[in-house]
C-alpha cells in the first residue's frame, strides 16, 4: 500500500482531485488532497500567504508514519520541491504533473510569460491585494479544453484568487535533501496553461528518473481520470 498526497495548482483546491482520490483508494492505497492556504477550506488573506506557509500545510498533511508519494499540479510544484527539501525522509517520491519543477535559486516569475500558453494577457494581477486571477473568458481554452461542460461549470463556481507571494520566492534547494527524493514528471501534450515547450524546458533543467506523457489539456484529472490514475500508480512504483 502506498500513501499519496495530492497538491492542487493555481486557483484550484483539493476539490480538483475528486475523480483521482477515489480511484487511487479503489486500487488499495491511501490518498488525501488538501486545500493550500488561501483556498477552499483554508481561508487566509492573500497578502499573508507565503511559500513557507503553504509548505507548512503540505508537511502537516504527510502521512504520520512511513513515506508519502506527493503528486503536484501546475504552479505549486514549488510547494512540493520545497517540501522535499524540508522533509526528504518522509517523502517516497515527487510526481510533477505539468508542474513548475524549478532548479535551486529560481522562482516562478523567472519563467513568465509562457508565450506558448494562453496565460499572457489573460491573467489579472492585483498588486495591492497580492493575488492573481485567470479571466473567466479564458477558462475553457486555457485550462479545460478537453473537459466536459459539467466539469467546466463546477470550476466556474469553485475557482478562487491565487496568492502571488510564493511565485516571487526563489527556491532554496540542496542536493543533500531535495536531491535525494526521487522525481518523476507527467507531461501534458495539449496543455495551454503550462505549455509543452515550458514543460520540456523544466525537464531539461532538472533531471528526473522517469517521464510519461498524456495527450491531455491542463486538467487531465477531469478529462482523463483513469489514464492519469494509472500513470500516477505506474510512476509511484519507481
Amino acid at each position: 500500500m502506498t500513501q499519496f498526497l495530492f497538491l492542487h495548482g493555481s486557483w484550484h483546491g483539493a476539490w480538483c482531485w475528486h475523480k483521482i482520490v477515489p480511484r487511487i483508494q479503489a486500487a488499495g492505497h491511501t490518498a488525501r488532497a488538501i486545500d493550500l492556504p488561501g483556498r477552499g477550506r483554508a481561508p487566509a488573506l492573500h497578502a499573508l500567504v507565503s511559500l513557507k506557509r503553504m509548505v507548512d500545510a503540505a508537511e502537516a498533511a504527510l502521512a504520520p508514519e512511513g513515506k508519502t508519494v506527493v503528486v503536484v499540479h501546475s504552479r505549486n510544484g514549488i510547494v512540493a520541491s520545497s517540501l522535499a527539501e524540508r522533509a526528504p525522509e518522509r517523502i517516497e517520491r515527487t510526481i510533477y504533473l505539468a508542474s513548475y519543477m524549478l532548479p535551486a535559486g529560481r522562482r516562478v516569475m523567472d519563467y513568465l510569460p509562457d508565450r506558448a500558453s494562453m496565460m499572457p494577457g489573460n491573467v489579472q494581477i492585483n498588486h495591492l491585494g497580492l493575488w492573481d486571477w485567470l479571466k473567466p473568458q479564458a477558462y475553457r481554452e486555457a485550462l479545460y479544453a478537453d473537459c466536459s461542460s459539467d466539469d467546466l461549470a463546477l470550476c466556474r463556481d469553485l475557482l478562487v484568487r491565487e496568492p502571488v507571494r510564493p511565485a516571487l520566492t526563489r527556491l532554496k534547494l540542496t542536493d543533500g535533501r531535495y536531491g535525494r527524493v526521487p522525481r518523476a514528471y507527467i507531461r501534458l501534450s495539449e496543455d495551454n496553461a503550462v505549455s509543452l515547450p515550458l514543460q520540456d524546458r523544466l525537464l531539461a533543467e532538472t533531471p528526473v528518473e522517469r517521464v510519461e506523457t498524456l495527450r491531455a489539456s491542463h486538467s487531465a484529472y477531469f478529462s482523463q481520470p483513469d489514464a492519469l490514475t494509472q500513470t500516477v500508480l505506474k510512476l509511484a512504483e519507481g
